[in-house]
């Protein structure tokens, strides 16, 4: 099985620009063209949040029609920069529910089993799984203990060392996470956004990470400073699931050459 991940668009308005520079919407299509280009073709594109800025309906109509270009089928969850509401209404595979319900479900059509969490707190930046939410997740792990799992969600239950990510943007219950996901072996990965960087870290008894931003990318900077963003290349990743095990890719969406040197000949 092959996954694409995308992630943190951040979508505005026609025209507008995300934090006073970037087109969101550019590096989206580009993302879409990389995919669209890829063979073998990706069975799943799942994108882990922050699909728009603002959560409004005409940011998730300039989302869509951007969306209708990729040729893959789409798996979205919800980021803290989501609307629940909007989200339910754009895209038919979610679960139904009132504006206050998480969007927690699951996908059982592939060879991976996927659990999907919405770690988001309406209104806010930083995340939050709650022991309701962590004991639905222990059973749906413990349903099917034979069948490898991706655990899906924006947040990353970890400390990324960023100091103000870490205290302005982190996530509460990351501990009841880590105690539910360690009595589940057969879970591959935690897959996250949110960090606009390519972190990865142990935890649970599993690998947890997360991705860069189709949009733009974090500064790493592990002192206390102001938040700020770098002109680092936007990236897709692909996750492939072969004998047994998954192996994640990093993509940058740059202009790059490929050759095939002599000796390979």
């Amino acid at each position: 099985m092959l996954i694409a991940q995308i992630t943190d668009f951040h979508i505005v308005d026609p025209g507008g620009l995300m934090a006073d520079r970037v087109d969101p919407a550019e590096g989206l299509s580009q993302a879409i063209e990389l995919i669209n280009a890829l063979d073998p073709q990706p069975d799943l594109v799942l994108a882990t949040g922050d699909l728009v800025n603002g959560g409004s309906p005409t940011q998730y109509d300039h989302l869509i029609s951007i969306l209708d270009d990729l040729a893959a089928p789409l798996l979205p969850i919800p980021g803290n920069h989501d609307d629940r509401t909007e989200m339910r209404r754009r895209f038919g595979r979610l679960p139904t529910g009132a504006a206050d319900d998480r969007i927690d479900f699951v996908v059982d059509d592939y060879e991976l089993r996927l659990v999907c969490l919405d770690t988001s707190i309406p209104g806010r930046i930083n995340g939050q799984v709650t022991a309701d939410q962590m004991a639905w997740l222990d059973h749906q792990l413990a349903a099917q203990p034979d069948r490898p799992t991706l655990v899906v969600q924006h947040h990353p239950p970890f400390p990324s060392g960023i100091p103000w990510m870490d205290r302005d943007n982190g996530i509460a219950g990351a501990d009841l996470e880590e105690s539910v996901l360690r009595r589940h072996s057969h879970v591959e990965a935690v897959l996250c956004g949110h960090l606009h960087r390519c972190v990865h870290r142990r935890f649970g008894g599993t690998v947890a990470s997360a991705w860069p931003s189709t949009a733009a990318q974090l500064t790493l900077d592990f002192r206390d400073s102001p938040p700020s963003y770098t002109n680092e290349p936007r990236a897709v990743a692909l996750h492939k699931f072969s004998d047994g095990a998954l192996a994640s890719h990093l993509v940058p969406i740059v202009d790059a050459d490929r050759w095939v040197p002599s000796w390979s000949r």
